[in-house]
């Protein structure tokens, strides 16, 4: 039977593993184009500019000139 800790250690451990598995994690919230954020989808008050790896979108805040 396990200890109470090593459980503990193991999922803590776990969720780090998993998050650097994940190819969003790095891509998501990257910076884009000129001052964008790639995004999953651009909010309202944002402009769709680009697109980045895995479908994501290049916001830019406010209406950037084209």
């Amino acid at each position: 039977m396990e200890s109470p800790f090593t459980v503990f250690v193991f999922l803590i451990f776990w969720d780090t593993a998993l998050a650097g598995l994940n190819p969003l994690s790095s891509e998501l919230y990257r910076r884009c184009h000129i001052n964008g954020t790639c995004r999953l989808e651009c909010f309202g008050s944002e402009m769709l500019v680009a697109y980045c790896m895995f479908q994501l979108e290049c916001c830019l805040k406010g209406n950037p000139e084209p």
